[in-house]
């Protein structure tokens, strides 16, 4: 039984808690935005990133490039579910294996259990959380870094998460509610038409409620053959990707150590690496140290703000500025006002 102590845990912990995520959601996003008939080229130019960089072999994205894009995304196709957009498209990546791989077990309770245990495949950067209350299980999305995920990729695990447990026609609804912390959007109708139970916005934390007893409900195995293809795939790119990419790992001792104010020589020595030598790696990725921690202090301002647990002094040391004068500067270039005024907005 799945619950909250009673879950796959130890599976893959090379990439549980990594600030990194399989390609496969953003080029879902791709998809979606191409069916909206967005200028792709506009796309690569905002985001920074060229397209053909997730179609690498093996890749482990960031989690601060993959907000980069569901930001540029939902800019430039003007539409606030474009994450529930990109959950109806299908991307033959890691992601789409384990689709499958859930599709052909027993019952949809054992689908979540595959689902829990290639999670960090998927997206190192949130955990999965299971907790069984009074006949429901509570299937939740928990950031595993300071820095949140874009609501809109949160909006996307969700969708997808629903569209499976819902079941295959003849078969019970397993959602009762989904709850998400955002707030509530002028149009909820995407959400909604998802078909649970109900939505509900501002919650406590991202979640889908399912009912035990739909989960349970057993259904005619697939190929167990094609199950273990599916399954060594995996595993495969797992033993792939365990050395992390030089961005990932920059962004990585830039996220752990930002109020330390990392600069480029200190990074390319705890990286065994020298300074010359990390510049030129990160250039080919069209990065610079500099925008990397200027990207980082942008979305963690952004964050620590909207928690409203430190005050605006304390989110400044975080952020590694030793004025608060300089932090507010900042803030107001990044989003056009005060953070005080940002927080009560």
């Amino acid at each position: 039984m799945l619950s909250g102590n009673h879950w796959p845990t130890n599976t893959f912990p090379e990439h549980r808690n990594r600030p990194s995520l399989s390609a496969s959601n953003l080029i879902c996003g791709v998809l979606a935005l191409e069916s909206l008939g967005v200028d792709l080229e506009q796309l690569q130019s905002q985001w920074g990133t060229r397209l053909s960089y997730l179609r690498q072999p093996n890749l482990r994205v960031p989690a601060f490039v993959a907000r980069r894009f569901w930001e540029v995304a939902r800019a430039l196709s003007g539409d606030p579910a474009i994450g529930v957009v990109a959950a109806r498209h299908i991307d033959p990546g890691q992601m789409l294996g384990v689709a499958y791989l859930m599709q052909l077990m027993p019952s949809r309770q054992a689908s979540l259990g595959v689902l829990a245990q290639y999670w960090p495949l998927l997206a190192g950067h949130l955990e999965l959380n299971f907790d069984e209350r009074e006949g429901h299980l509570c299937v939740a999305l928990m950031p595993a870094q300071t820095m949140q995920p874009a609501t809109e990729e949160i909006d996307f695990w969700a969708a997808q998460q629903v569209l499976h447990l819902k079941g295959m026609p003849g078969t019970t609804n397993a959602i009762r509610m989904l709850r998400l912390r955002r707030s509530e959007p002028e149009n909820p109708g995407p959400w909604l038409a998802l078909a649970v139970g109900s939505v509900q916005f501002g919650a406590e934390r991202d979640e889908a409620v399912v009912d035990m007893t739909a989960v349970k409900e057993q259904r005619a195995p697939g190929s167990q053959a094609v199950g273990k293809a599916l399954q060594a795939a995996l595993r495969n790119y797992a033993k792939q990707t365990l050395q992390a990419s030089v961005l990932e790992s920059v962004a990585s001792e830039v996220l752990q150590h930002l109020h330390e104010r990392p600069d480029l020589e200190q990074t390319a020595q705890a990286l065994h690496m020298t300074s010359r030598t990390l510049h030129r790696a990160l250039q080919r990725e069209g990065w610079s140290f500099n925008s990397i921690v200027e990207v980082h202090r942008r979305y963690l301002a952004r964050d620590l703000i909207q928690a409203r647990v430190l005050s605006i002094s304390e989110v400044a040391g975080r952020l590694g500025y030793q004025e608060v004068s300089n932090f507010i500067r900042a803030f107001r270039r990044w989003y056009g006002v005060n953070p005080g005024a940002y927080q009560q907005r």
